[in-house]
């Protein structure tokens, strides 16, 4: 099976059938030009059966950051395969390809939106942190009384919308996306019940902070699927002025940001949640990790992982399936191998191990995890693949002492 490059005169048919056959989109004009601008804005590569494109997998740029340092990510933004390329391994073989293309490309981590735990396993990635999501009635947010009026942030302003993403606080495992055209052909597409309200306090009136999301109904539900802030003030003034929708909208979504626990923001959720249960307004809250990482080169990742921290050196054994997909290929193959690696102020992995050191074996989802601050070592011994001494164990439970990741940015 040969992998090509996409090229839109030969591909694009039987890559918008491919989305078809998935579910992903109609097959209205609207979304067929909208579909033909996201491939443009994104790399594509497609595997061919028959002579025709019947496996697809986009990738895009951006950054992830690590405590306060970036590093460059690249993201696997959608796998699809046809129903004639079921069980023929082309979606991971596509798949490891767009990873070898990442590293070579200089990213340091991928990152994927999984559509069911296990299968991106195979390629190396491990499981993200949790996301808590709320359905609240807005009138139920105790925050200050919304002061002044936002604006309308509608889709022709997804240039705004990108340069202010792009800027917003971002903490310990916040994702920036690189190419703003993406924002125009995917979460700020036109059509359907959609809503953005903001505030432009930025230089020369540039939006600062504002959300976006989706309407549906007279009285909701509301979802918000988009956010941004730089300061505490600016996350306030935005639960504030969902705050307001309570007028006369009865359900909201959004994701909890990091700063805070919402429910310490909500009157009486539990009266609320069982009021509401199972009606069209049901509130409650949920959490579900839908994101996945994986480190492309281990010496860029620890380079830039800056703690504040005892040191501690170790030797890693470290295991990769992507190999067993990638063929013949020439260039990257994966980050298996041994290494020596220093965790602290200074951290890095120089190749091959070093008398006298303690060894933790692991598979490259498992170290990722663990070097993200996902779920702690000794955690990972539990339910992942690594492995080591009791005292090797302790010493990196105290200095990976992270913050849990959040991303906060959909991809």
């Amino acid at each position: 099976m040969e992998i090509l490059d996409y090229d839109e005169e030969r591909d694009f048919e039987a890559v918008h059938r491919i989305w078809i056959e998935c579910g992903w989109i109609g097959d209205d004009k609207n979304e067929t030009d909208a579909f033909r601008g996201l491939i443009r804005v994104n790399d594509c590569i497609v595997l061919p059966v028959h002579g025709r494109a019947e496996c697809a997998v986009m990738s895009t740029p951006g950054q992830i950051r690590h405590l306060e340092t970036d590093l460059e990510l690249g993201v696997v933004a959608a796998v699809t395969t046809s129903h004639v390329a079921r069980r023929l391994g082309a979606a991971a073989k596509l798949t490891a390809e767009t990873l070898a293309r990442q590293a070579e490309s200089g990213a340091a981590v991928s990152a994927l939106g999984m559509f069911e735990q296990g299968f991106y396993n195979r390629l190396g990635f491990g499981t993200g942190s949790y996301a808590n999501h709320f359905r609240l009635d807005p009138a139920t947010l105790v925050v200050p009384r919304m002061t002044r009026p936002p604006v309308r942030v509608g889709p022709v302003r997804w240039r705004d919308v990108h340069v202010a993403m792009m800027a917003r606080r971002r903490g310990h495992g916040g994702v920036n996306l690189a190419t703003a055209e993406r924002l125009e052909r995917t979460e700020m597409m036109p059509e359907g019940d959609w809503f953005g309200l903001g505030y432009e306090d930025g230089p020369g009136g540039a939006l600062s902070h504002f959300f976006w999301g989706e309407a549906k109904g007279e009285h909701g539900p509301y979802r918000v699927s988009m956010m941004a802030w730089q300061n505490d003030e600016q996350l306030f003034e935005l639960l504030s002025t969902i705050a307001a929708l309570g007028d006369q909208i009865s359900t909201v979504e959004l994701e909890e940001p990091p700063e805070i626990q919402l429910q310490d923001l909500l009157r009486q959720p539990f009266r609320n949640r069982g009021l509401t249960e199972r009606s069209r307004h049901e509130s409650y809250q949920s959490a579900d990790a839908w994101w996945q990482l994986r480190m492309l080169d281990v010496a860029k990742c620890l380079e830039g992982t800056r703690l504040d921290a005892e040191t501690v050196r170790f030797n890693l054994a470290l295991t990769d399936p992507v190999e067993g997909f990638l063929g013949g290929r020439q260039g990257w193959r994966g980050t298996a191998g041994d290494y020596t690696v220093t965790l602290g102020e200074s951290s890095a992995a120089e190749p091959g191990h070093a008398p006298g050191l303690p060894t933790l074996n692991a598979s490259v989802g498992a170290f990722s995890r663990m070097w993200m601050g996902v779920r702690p070592a000794s955690s990972l011994t539990l339910t992942d693949d690594l492995a080591a001494d009791d005292a090797l164990l302790r010493s990196l439970d105290r200095v990976l002492r992270l913050p849990s990741p959040f991303v906060g940015w959909d991809f």
